[in-house]
């Protein structure tokens, strides 16, 4: 729960979301003090995206069959499917934050969906769920670990934010990117130690 949705913020390795430069979960985390992070989109996989972080319009172009996920000024939070939107609706609705990597997990009523995608293997995971205005859900899925965990396919990660009660969920960056880190430390168990990665989204400790 947050009280004010700008509490939900984003980072960049080296604090530029203008450059391509990259760093460790933790290292971004630290440096902005975050109390809760988990990595973002990697909006640096692709050279033209639409990027709006903390507020800013960094990007202005759409990724051909990606899906999108706005957090709006209001609190309320979207995914919005590749085709059913313009940059200039969302820009006008006053987002907060725009990611890009997706696809979105759950459809318009909340309920889970088979999803085919050309990252449908069992991997590591990391969404971002939406209940209402002021509360959401980080999760991160550890995987590519026998004796561990395997990760999940999408289909199963939706179903698990539908379990979870959310009423949007978006997937984010996994892989070996797919980490979670609470008041200074990393707590989740990424395979390969984890990966430098762009960016970070994060929520400050209460001041």
């Amino acid at each position: 729960y947050v009280k004010d949705v700008t509490s939900i913020r984003a980072a960049a390795a080296r604090g530029d979301f203008n450059t391509r430069y990259v760093g460790t979960v933790r290292e971004i985390s630290d440096s902005v003090g975050a109390l809760l992070a988990i990595d973002g989109d990697t909006y640096t996989h692709a050279s033209d995206s639409f990027v709006i972080r903390n507020g800013e319009l960094y990007r202005s172009t759409l990724i051909e069959d990606t899906d999108i996920c706005v957090l709006y000024r209001d609190g309320r939070m979207e995914t919005k499917k590749w085709g059913t939107f313009t940059m200039q609706e969302i820009i006008d609705a006053d987002p907060w934050q725009v990611w890009g990597f997706g696809p979105a997990l759950l459809d318009e009523d909340g309920h889970a969906m088979e999803i085919s995608h050309k990252l449908q293997s069992h991997n590591p995971r990391s969404a971002i769920g939406y209940y209402e205005p002021g509360h959401y859900c980080f999760v991160i899925v550890d995987g590519r670990q026998p004796g561990w965990s395997v990760g999940v396919k999408l289909s199963a990660l939706s179903r698990l934010m539908e379990d979870l009660g959310c009423k949007a969920a978006y997937n984010l960056d996994g892989g070996s990117s797919a980490q979670m880190y609470w008041n200074g430390e990393i707590i989740s168990k990424s395979c390969n130690e984890g990966r430098k990665i762009s960016d970070i989204i994060y929520l400050l400790p209460e001041v």
